[in-house]
């Protein structure tokens, strides 16, 4: 089209009463994962900057390459008049959307009368199950121009083209307004030797933040390796400001006893010696069906109730959420992150009970300057602890070789970039060959797509990231599924969903 037609055309536009597109369209490319044979599932919301006029007819052209094409049973067009982040089913009908069929592979034509003021588009797809998976299947989707009655006008887009990638699982779990509370963060993932999957969150009811918020811990039980969900069960409910319980961290004895350790009160900050921020122990016989009663177990760690003097002068601790360890022998574990007195810093020590938490124990300063930290049994029984870095840079990592006891520094991992994020170590095995892997934003220097590293015992050195959910992305947790299958719980997108992933050992080393 010439510029003299559209300048006639904007002209008739004009004269007839129509309303001038001044900046076009804001196109956003959705970028989260999928799951095959889901329905609704969008490539692009398209918004406008106000509602059409009178008569007015909205043109898209848009192209999906035909490997993409094939992963596709049906496009459907949802209108709306909000913005979401995630797909529109995934908030459980508190965004109210209409459907209206689309027949093309190329366009789409809206007019007024569709729309009804509406001001998003969303353009989805009800997803084919293809017959062999591979981690290579990706919907791509990009919008090529847009026309109001013939006129081209400016599309605005976010990033780059649609690339959702397909995974074995790709679920969901906790989104932002599930059962009235405004925030879910910090991800809890274990298997039980039953074969439960727990997966545990803080239910930030009214805010992202932190303790001494008013914080729920809630959990949901998979029974078939996180193809299904039961739904949330609230495990301690917080009773206001101060009065909040978070960062919920696991374990299962050598009898079989789940044990949780998690905080409350004052928080990390605010703690002191003689009104300490509490550290709590809760236990479950049932696979995580009930859980005991609340036990506060902080004077074993610290504070002026502690036995020991100078850990009666110790201001605050906290155990990063996610997983503790076990020993051959029994020996329960978890890190402490300890503030020790005014500065705002911290020590990590690793906190243990050889009594499955009836008494605990704290082992000598493992990392000063340290934060969240976790720790797994290596193959040779030593105990490596993996610490976040708050200066960001390389991942902190110590070793102990008695039982984590004391601890020494290791240069064995380094290179790790941690961009002062919580993630996760993990132990696998892939042909009797012990394999190890990290979660961690990749960054660089930002929490900011959430990767899976590789160690190579050989060269002493990590894989190159791999990208398993692009775009915001912080704390993570993983499993060993079993039968070289990962579990992958994660916060993904500024508003802090948290989402089930599965893949294999073999998907990671073919999208490496």
């Amino acid at each position: 089209m010439t510029k003299k037609v559209c300048l006639i055309a904007l002209l008739v536009h004009l004269l007839c009463g129509g309303m001038v597109y001044a900046e076009g369209l804001k196109v956003f490319p959705s970028r989260h994962g999928v799951e095959a044979g889901e329905h609704r599932k969008t490539l692009v919301a398209v918004q406008l900057d106000q509602p059409l006029g009178k008569g007015d007819q909205l043109h898209i052209d848009f192209a999906i390459p035909i490997e993409s094409q094939r992963l596709i049973q049906r496009l459907q067009v949802l209108v709306s008049d909000s913005l979401a982040v995630r797909d529109l089913d995934d908030y459980k009908g508190r965004i109210n959307y209409r459907a209206l069929p689309l027949n093309s592979w190329s366009e789409v034509t809206l007019t007024d009368r569709d729309l009804r003021g509406d001001r998003v588009v969303y353009i989805t797809a009800d997803l084919a199950t293809p017959k062999d998976y591979s981690p290579h299947h990706t919907l791509r989707y990009r919008i090529r121009q847009a026309t109001l009655n013939g006129v081209p006008v400016k599309v605005e887009q976010d990033g780059d083209e649609t690339y959702r990638r397909f995974y074995r699982t790709y679920r969901p779990l906790y989104v932002p307004g599930d059962g009235g509370s405004r925030n879910y963060r910090i991800p809890v993932l274990h298997k039980t030797e039953e074969g439960t999957l727990l997966a545990i969150a803080d239910r930030r009811k009214f805010n992202q933040v932190d303790i001494p918020e008013d914080i729920d811990i809630i959990q949901r039980r998979s029974f078939d390796n996180g193809k299904t969900w039961i739904e949330p069960e609230i495990l301690i409910a917080g009773q206001g400001y101060g009065k909040g319980y978070g960062d919920a961290a696991v374990v299962q004895t050598k009898s079989g006893k789940l044990v949780m350790l998690f905080i409350g009160g004052p928080g990390l900050w605010h703690s002191r010696p003689d009104a300490p921020q509490p550290t709590y122990m809760m236990t479950s016989d049932d696979d995580g069906a009930t859980w005991s009663q609340p036990r506060d177990i902080t004077r074993y760690i610290f504070g002026s109730e502690s036995d020991d003097p100078d850990r009666q002068q110790w201001w605050s601790s906290f155990c990063a959420s996610g997983q503790g360890a076990v020993t051959e022998s029994g020996r329960i574990m978890f890190v402490a992150a300890i503030r020790k007195g005014e500065a705002y810093s911290l020590d990590n020590h690793l906190i243990y009970s050889d009594d499955e938490g009836e008494s605990w124990h704290v082992s000598e300063t493992a990392c000063i300057g340290g934060d969240e930290a976790k720790v797994i049994v290596m193959p040779d029984r030593s105990i490596l602890m993996s610490v976040r870095n708050p200066r960001q840079g390389d991942r902190i990592f110590k070793v102990s070789y008695d039982n984590g006891e004391t601890w020494q520094s290791t240069g064995d991992f380094a290179g790790l970039h941690d961009p002062a994020c919580n993630g996760a170590p993990l132990l696998m095995e892939q042909n009797s060959l012990p394999i190890l892997l990290h979660s961690l934003p990749y960054g660089p220097g930002k929490r900011w797509d959430g990767a899976v590293y590789g160690y190579d015992p050989y060269t002493r050195q990590w894989s190159d990231p791999v990208i398993i959910n692009p775009g915001m992305s912080a704390y993570s947790d993983m499993v060993d599924l079993g039968n070289g299958q990962i579990g992958y719980f994660v916060e993904e997108d500024d508003e802090m969903s948290l989402v089930f992933i599965t893949f294999t050992l073999e998907d990671l080393q073919a999208l490496q």
